[in-house]
């Protein structure tokens, strides 16, 4: 499967997803503001954790597709086009990485060497340069 195949699946996941959540809005199952939706953010996330700490990566997967939806569920609410939204976090990720790898050049830093801790002093440095906290 190539990328583009592969980046056309999740699209098509994302928005398939988006457009079911909201036939169910439309039925009247739906939170009254967002605040329910990040309240089961939070819930998901405890149930990966949860899961993961009983060493059952299994159900952890079963609740990432859980949370995942309720993921949609947020951009649903903020009348955001999810498949775009993680694009563009991505798109994000990827240019502060090189900017990341670009300090540590400049810097005579191996970056494979560094410590974790490290890497995110780095990180937040980039961010502060962006002047974005996300």
């Amino acid at each position: 499967m190539t990328n583009d195949t592969s980046e056309e699946c999740a699209n098509d996941a994302l928005l398939d997803s988006k457009r079911r959540q909201d036939k169910v809005s439309a039925t009247g199952f739906d939170w009254p503001d967002i605040s329910g939706v990040l309240d089961k953010v939070a819930e998901e996330l405890g149930e990966i954790r949860q899961a993961l700490a009983e060493g059952n990566v299994e159900h952890a997967r079963k609740e990432l597709g859980d949370l995942l939806l309720v993921a949609v569920n947020v951009a649903r609410f903020l009348d955001a086009d999810p498949a775009l939204e993680l694009r563009r976090a991505t798109d994000r990720l990827c240019g502060r990485v090189e900017k990341v790898k670009a300090l540590c050049a400049a810097r005579g830093i191996n970056m494979q060497s560094c410590t974790l801790c490290a890497l995110d002093e780095l990180w937040n440095e980039v961010k502060n340069q962006e002047g974005t906290t996300t």
